[in-house]
């Protein structure tokens, strides 16, 4: 449970301030329980965003009913593309996520 908080948390809170950001809600962590505020839909956003965020450890994480969320856009990037996009140790995807507030 320590790494999956580890994780939760990202590098001086990265990963928890990117839930923040997201989702429009306030995210904290107390031990091992996560905490959301903000208005219900916010809340319900982050709990959904913290579930994808853990799914992504087991593999590829698939959105049920993307189509019809204001908050998912689905981009195919072919595979001979993906180093690119991601870049070294994820830095080009995770300034694209810093910059736009979103979480990929």
């Amino acid at each position: 449970q320590d790494d999956e908080l580890s994780y939760a948390l990202g590098k001086q809170g990265g990963t928890r301030k990117k839930l923040e950001r997201s989702s429009e809600a306030v995210v904290q962590y107390v031990g091992h329980t996560a905490f959301f505020s903000g208005a219900r839909p916010v809340r319900k956003r982050a709990r959904e965003y913290i579930k994808w965020l853990f799914e992504q450890l087991e593999g590829p994480v698939y959105v049920e009913g993307w189509e019809d969320r204001d908050d998912c856009t689905v981009v195919d990037i072919p595979a001979d593309c993906i180093g690119y996009i991601t870049g070294a140790r994820r830095a080009a995807l995770g300034s694209i996520e810093e910059e736009w507030g979103v979480l990929m």
